[in-house]
């Protein structure tokens, strides 16, 4: 494709908006750290008749004040190749904890269609910090 072209086109196509389920983790108090360190973050996606159940976790080493996922984009792979938003979910937040987790259910996912998810995960770390987290591209084929 030409120069110039984006690697994502956002077309007049309708965004679902979907609700995230916050799950609060370890609370802390045993660990012992000098300082406290954001960890990676995973997403996971499992398909079956309802459609894409998606987890994605965060976590630090230590303790942090605030902690969460945002920003969350579901992009699927048009047939041109760009990848178009097809659902978001504004994600969560927790307190005082060293690991999180939103879960997410998207019900309109297509056969065979390439996906990925985007997101945003952050933390008040020994002060605030956001990392991009991208799933790479899969295939739903449930």
């Amino acid at each position: 494709l030409g120069a110039g072209i984006p690697d994502s086109l956002e077309e007049t196509q309708e965004v679902e908006a979907l609700e995230a389920e916050v799950i609060k983790g370890g609370m802390g108090g045993t660990e012992v750290a000098p300082y406290t360190t954001m960890v990676n973050c995973d997403i996971n996606v499992v398909s079956d008749s309802e459609g894409m159940h998606i987890g994605i976790l965060t976590g630090v080493i230590g303790m942090a004040s605030v902690l969460g996922v945002k920003d969350i984009k579901i992009q699927k792979k048009n047939w041109l190749g760009f990848w178009e938003t097809v659902a978001t979910s504004s994600g969560g937040e927790v307190s005082d904890c060293s690991s999180m987790s939103v879960k997410i259910l998207y019900k309109n996912a297509e056969k065979d269609a390439t996906y990925r998810i985007l997101c945003i995960h952050y933390g008040d770390v020994d002060g605030y910090h956001e990392l991009e987290h991208d799933s790479g591209s899969f295939v739903h084929t449930y």
